[in-house]
């Protein structure tokens, strides 16, 4: 699948147009570490533009030029100034920044990869991340079969991220979630993870 093609041909259905409900409470309850966030697979930059504020920078990662084109269109309608929220197209696993993250968010990332690749996404985001910082992961689709035919998006368990992450982190939390965007009720889990 190309995920260019994808966004210009507006084949985006996993786009759900904004934030889930569970990142929008935790911004609310302040819960979050500050400092700098990666949200990997950004798409058109919803959680970037929700984790950015006055203590927290926020870094999106997309591979299609499209998906930077919203972005940065909805960065500017919503006013959020381009050193809190920015967007760069490049492959995860590629990405080099110069200094690590305080937070990395999960969310419709980990599903879209190939379940050969997971072992090296969790070694990624062990790189990726600062010695005190904190991986969140909204699992999504938690479901036995891909939801929309042969994936992505790839079925994810909560036991299986569990054991992808466990060498390296510990589960600080990981629980349904109460509240999720329409059609994804009931298949979405939060996992918060501190370093081992």
């Amino acid at each position: 699948m190309s995920w260019e093609e994808a966004w210009r041909e507006g084949r985006t259905g996993w786009d759900a147009g904004g934030s889930p409900p569970v990142l929008r409470e935790l911004l609310e309850r302040a819960e979050l570490p500050d400092g700098r966030a990666l949200v990997p697979g950004c798409g058109a930059g919803y959680d970037v533009l929700s984790l950015a504020s006055e203590a927290r920078v926020a870094v999106g990662l997309d591979l299609a030029p499209p998906a930077a084109e919203r972005f940065r269109a909805l960065r500017e309608e919503r006013g959020v100034p381009a050193e809190r929220a920015r967007i760069v197209t490049e492959d995860f696993f590629a990405h080099r920044p110069e200094e690590p993250f305080d937070l990395i968010w999960d969310y419709t990332f980990l599903c879209a990869l190939d379940p050969s690749v997971r072992g090296d996404w969790a070694k990624k985001v062990d790189s990726l991340l600062a010695p005190e910082g904190e991986l969140v992961t909204l699992i999504f689709p938690a479901v036995d079969e891909p939801p929309l035919g042969q994936g992505p998006p790839f079925p994810l368990q909560p036991a299986h991220v569990r054991e992808l992450l466990e060498p390296r982190f510990t589960a600080v939390e990981l629980r349904p979630v109460e509240r999720s965007h329409p059609g994804r009720e009931g298949m979405e889990w939060l996992g918060r993870w501190r370093r081992r």
